[in-house]
């Protein structure tokens, strides 16, 4: 996919407008025809090989015909070799569905009405389902004779958000019950007898169902939605979502096929738009599971937005088959799949297509596979609910050994590496002490000091061992994505090791070091060429996860060398602050950048890369910013590659590193990037944030055309439950539309904030001079929360002249389950303390104390800080109460009016006097004791 970089509205939009005006002339031409059949006259009506009638096709169908040879060639699904069916007999009872989600999984039968007596006799355990409730045939006979027979009953819920009285009825009748949703785990907690144990899974995955083995072999822009869904499904929010993205992958010229079913009662109703049906060819969803290995993108909507655990099955479809995953917005896929892409507007999925690279497609959708396979595979889902009833299982093959030779056995690098790899510690011993381990390990791994191998290395093997059926896997020994396809999630003969089989280049395809070994022969000559000797075939997955090393430097994809690979214990000490400086600085005259972006990262590489950055790289000023990735002593050993990777990939990114652990928000790192910034101009995004609408560029051009403007601010939108947009540019221009100028230009007057009543506005929609808000001397509270507000708060008051865009420039997502911010406790509230203390100071300082009291305190603590109490754990609420009470003394005595804030200070005055009696009684017994 071209690298086209983007400013305003996409470049297929504008194109397609040119067309749209040729077209009327077309039409009021006095010979139509003729002009039409003139040479190049198609293509300046905006024809594309993306159109579905190109090339003479009928249509959507058509061009799914052309499809079908490379359907045809795809390779056929596999089981794991990790991963073999579990040695247990399951019933299923009224749900084939959930017979073909866990397909491999054990030896499954699905129980006749008419014959349920033989399936039920040689079955470990039954599994039932929400839709075992539209099954009554048999039902209550198979139930009452499983409990007879001491047989699990295992109600296993991966369809429903939240159930109904009928599914928690039929789940209260079961030894044990699961469900994919916490929600609705609550909802059956309540529903079942206390007894009844309830957990909630992952949803189940399985490789011969879904799998990237051939992925690479078509090269096809396709990006397809196929998906069956209920009518009424989705809300206004998705449905709105769903349009930005069929929208964006037309505008942005991409081959869109479409295979939509649509069932229940309205259906009628949701038909699609008349610009989207040409793309539509029904059949396609028959196709899925070839289709979503051929198409490097695929779409997905969500019917649930508000669950951290539950959402589309079809996410997982996609994933596993290697496609990129566009989708409506879901906090869990964005808290806990950060590489699946959310749509934000037509405009970004555009500009998100026609600007991915292809390096950055083969990151995500190497992050799906792996999240895929280690987190949901079927046997695992099954394994766990077996184990949860009771039922004695193998445990999963995953026990690694990596083997070296005896100088790279004592390399210290190598071995910190193999020690924080994602899947666990890796131990490391040579070839001479192999031979004392069989029966120690499961997988071995070879590896080498002339590698340097990235913290999910070995996971990425154990999923593909867990998703075809080759017993050796390899990553290809090439640095760029291009290179490694051709060879990529595929089968080779034993040549692939070796110099006999190799591409183009004349270099192998890989070798040993890039290699994992499930269960290889327990010999004890085993040495590289035994091992090698043996070797049949071998599954080749990706290039990702490992770079060439040389000593003490790895190589970048250019060829060229930096200083690594870091890893966290060589960061203990954090990075020379002056070093860094001189680097940023030579960094940013040598490539002439202009705007600093300053990204504050702790322990959320997969955030950082998936994205902030990746929405950084969609700005069509990307080449111009210097993005400071300032790490806030991450310990998280794949932040600390990330960020090093992306350093040593970019040549305007610098990286900075603190020591010694997080130090509890954002505010050192932002505070860092400020004194490191040497651009002209600065702005703020957070890693999990995303970039949109381009809305840094259009305000940097602002700020380069008004010299005496301190900064320029745009809005901002934030994800939920529900899509909001703050219109910040707007809320400006009306509070200070006395004092605007005629060109927009607004002057600062006195007292700002206090006639904007102190409503906080981010700094993540502002690009301000960075000479000017170095020489304010203000800083962010360390270790505290919402200290971007308070920081805004001070820029305004001390501006002069500032400048509105109403133009979209982040997005917000507020669920991040991670996230500061969203970890409600009673630290949540002692968090707050350090920027309440400093603004209360501050604002005494300026004399506006009286005022925030006046018109803010109250109204912040009802509006925000009780919603937050009320969601603390009871037992954690008087302590998390005392924080807060502490943190509103900072501003003085206030006289509360509001019934919420002082049913708070009631509450809290009786719970202090329970607490002292119980400690007076706690007293008097240790004194009688």
């Amino acid at each position: 996919m071209s690298r086209a970089r983007l400013l305003g509205p996409s470049a297929r939009q504008s194109e397609l407008d040119e067309a749209r005006e040729r077209i009327v002339g077309l039409v009021a031409s006095r010979d139509p025809l003729r002009q039409l059949l003139e040479p190049g006259a198609l293509q300046s009506l905006g024809v594309r090989d993306s159109s579905p009638f190109w090339g003479g096709r009928a249509g959507a169908e058509a061009f799914l015909d052309q499809l079908m040879p490379a359907l045809e060639a795809l390779p056929p699904l596999e089981a794991g070799v990790s991963r073999p069916a579990l040695p247990k007999t399951v019933a299923v009872l009224g749900d084939p569905d959930l017979m073909e989600v866990l397909a491999g999984a054990a030896d499954l039968r699905l129980i006749d009405p008419d014959d349920w007596e033989s399936t039920l006799s040689a079955a470990d355990a039954v599994l039932l389902s929400p839709r075992t409730v539209k099954a009554p045939r048999a039902r209550g006979r198979v139930i009452t004779a499983a409990r007879e027979a001491a047989i699990p009953l295992i109600y296993c819920d991966t369809t429903l958000p939240e159930p109904g009285r009928p599914e928690v009825k039929l789940a209260a009748r079961c030894d044990v019950v699961l469900t994919t949703s916490e929600e609705g785990a609550e909802e059956y907690r309540r529903g079942v007898p206390s007894s009844v144990p309830v957990a909630t899974v992952v949803q189940p995955v399985s490789p011969l169902r879904r799998s990237p083995l051939g992925s690479r072999t078509h090269t096809h822009r396709l990006v397809t939605h196929l998906e069956r869904r209920r009518a009424g499904a989705l809300d206004a929010d998705a449905r709105r979502g769903l349009q930005w993205i069929h929208d964006g992958i037309v505008s942005s010229g991409s081959p869109l096929l479409l295979g939509l079913e649509v069932r229940g009662p309205g259906a009628r109703r949701e038909t699609l738009p008349v610009r989207h049906r040409p793309y539509c060819a029904p059949s396609a969803i028959s196709h899925a599971p070839g289709l979503d290995r051929l198409s490097p993108v695929g779409v997905v909507t969500q019917a649930v937005a508000g669950s951290q655990t539950f959402f589309s099955p079809r996410t997982l479809d996609l994933l596993a088959s290697g496609s990129l995953v566009l989708s409506t917005y879901n906090q869990g896929l964005n808290s806990h799949y950060p590489e699946v892409r959310i749509a934000n507007s037509a405009e970004d999925v555009a500009v998100g297509l026609e600007s991915l690279e292809l390096e950055e497609l083969r990151r995500a959708q190497g992050d799906g596979v792996r999240h895929a396979f280690r987190r949901h595979h079927a046997v695992d889902v099954l394994r766990t609910a077996l184990g949860m009833a009771g039922i004695s299982v193998p445990e999963a093959p995953d026990r690694v050994l990596a083997v070296a030779s005896g100088d790279d056995a004592a390399d210290p690098v190598l071995a910190e590496q193999l020690r924080l790899q994602t899947a666990g510690a890796v131990e490391t011993v040579t070839w001479d002490e192999l031979t004392g381990r069989h029966g120690d390990y499961d997988v071995l791994v070879p590896v080498s000091s002339a590698h340097s191998y990235a913290p999910t290395y070995v996971e990425d093997h154990l999923a593909a061992l867990a998703h075809q059926s080759c017993p050796v896997t390899a990553k290809v020994d090439v640095r760029r994505a291009d290179a490694g396809d051709p060879h990529a999630q595929r089968h080779h003969g034993a040549g692939a090791l070796a110099a006999e089989e190799v591409p183009p280049s004349g270099r192998p395809l890989t070798e040993l070091a890039l290699s994992a070994w499930f269960q290889p022969p327990a010999d004890a000559s085993l040495s590289p060429e035994t091992l090698i000797a043996s070797l049949q075939r071998v599954h080749l997955s990706d290039h990702l996860g490992h770079r060439p090393r040389r000593g003490h430097t790895v190589v970048t994809s250019d060829g060229g060398a930096v200083p690594g690979p870091r890893t966290p214990s060589g960061l203990a000490d954090g990075d020379d602050l002056e070093t860094v400086r001189r680097e940023v600085a030579a960094t940013a005259e040598r490539e002439g950048l202009q705007l600093s972006v300053i990204v504050p990262v702790y322990d959320n590489g997969d955030h950082l890369r998936h994205k902030a950055f990746a929405s950084l790289r969609r700005s069509s000023i990307f080449e111009t910013m210097h993005v400071l990735l300032i790490s806030d002593g991450s310990t998280d050993p794949s932040t600390v590659d990330t960020v090093e990777e992306l350093a040593a990939e970019h040549p305007n990114v610098t990286s900075f590193h603190h020591g010694g652990g997080g130090s509890g928000s954002a505010s050192r790192p932002r505070n860092t990037g400020l004194d490191l910034a040497q651009t002209p101009f600065v702005t703020y995004l957070d890693p999990d944030n995303e970039a949109i609408e381009d809305g840094y560029a259009q305000l940097l051009e602002d700020l380069r055309a008004h010299e005496d403007v301190d900064f320029v601010l745009g809005n901002m939108s934030q994800w939920a439950r529900h899509h909001t947009r703050l219109p910040y540019a707007g809320i400006l221009e009306e509070t200070f539309a006395d004092h605007a100028e005629p060109d927009g230009t607004l002057v600062v007057p006195d007292r700002a904030l206090e006639a904007l009543r102190f409503r906080p506005l981010g700094i993540q929609t502002v690009v301000a001079r960075t000479g000017w808000l170095k020489s304010l001397g203000i800083s962010q509270p360390l270790g505290a929360v919402g200290q971007d507000s308070y920081f805004f708060q001070q820029m305004l008051h001390y501006a002069r002249r500032i400048r509105t865009l109403d133009v979209g420039v982040h997005t917000y997502y507020m669920a991040v389950s991670s996230s500061t911010i969203n970890t409600l406790n009673p630290g949540y509230f002692k968090k707050y303390l350090p920027l309440d203390s400093s603004r209360a100071r501050w604002l005494q300082e300026v004399g506006l104390l009286e005022a925030y009291r006046r018109d803010r305190l109250e109204r912040f603590l009802v509006s925000w800080h009780l919603p937050k109490l009320k969601r603390v754990r009871p037992e954690e609420w008087f302590d998390a109460a005392e924080n807060l009470a502490e943190l509103l003394a900072c501003y003085g005595d206030h006289e509360w009016t509001d019934p919420a804030a002082l049913e708070f200070w009631d509450d809290l005055d009786l719970a202090r006097r329970r607490e002292s009696s119980r400690r007076r009684r706690a007293g008097e017994r240790t004194g009688a004791g």
